[in-house]
């Protein structure tokens, strides 16, 4: 992240926790009890935003928590700016992991071509992985709309028998069912 928007995000975090603090007299309130909390869940709002569920789990914040301070930041006055900033800056990043992967990717087809090197498939997923996440930040920032699927096959092997069975069984019944040779004998 650039210094600029370091120093910019500081600002917007520090004037969103005061508003959080003059909005309410709570003394229980997230934003009076433990500021520094706030200000955590403020930053991956503001600053990330990816992965909630990751977050929740490495800083032990409640996702009640996450998302009512995240309405709060998103509802600021300043939130659109600054978020154009972060938008920015991961354009940035994302730019230059594309300048690294075409630098990686040079190096490796002159080595292959020398024959000193055969294809390091690790190290190559290892970039796309990189680069898939940067761009997933960027889609994030813009407001790109996106959508992950996640396809899960859930069978035991009792079920796996059963299918298997009905099927051979629907198999059979059309072998039984259909004339010696297939339609070429039949008279139409």
């Amino acid at each position: 992240m650039s210094t600029e928007l370091a120093q910019t995000s500081d600002d917007f975090l520090l004037k969103a926790l005061k508003a959080a603090q003059d909005a309410t007299s709570a003394p229980k309130a997230h934003c009076h009890k433990s500021p520094k909390r706030w200000l955590l869940i403020a930053r991956h709002v503001v600053e990330d935003g990816m992965d909630v569920s990751a977050f929740l789990k490495t800083s032990g914040v409640t996702r009640n928590n996450y998302y009512d301070i995240r309405r709060f930041v998103e509802t600021h006055d300043d939130y659109e700016e600054i978020r154009a900033k972060a938008a920015l800056d991961a354009v940035t990043d994302y730019e230059m992991g594309v300048d690294l992967e075409r630098k990686y990717s040079e190096q490796m087809h002159q080595k292959m071509d020398d024959g000193t090197l055969e294809i390091d498939a690790q190290g190559y997923a290892q970039i796309n992985r990189g680069q898939s996440m940067k761009a997933d930040r960027l889609h994030k920032f813009a407001g790109t709309p996106t959508q992950t699927i996640i396809v899960e096959h859930k069978t035991t092997l009792d079920e796996a028998a059963a299918f298997a069975a009905q099927y051979v069984t629907e198999v059979e019944a059309e072998e039984v069912n259909s004339p010696a040779g297939g339609h070429m004998f039949l008279d139409d």
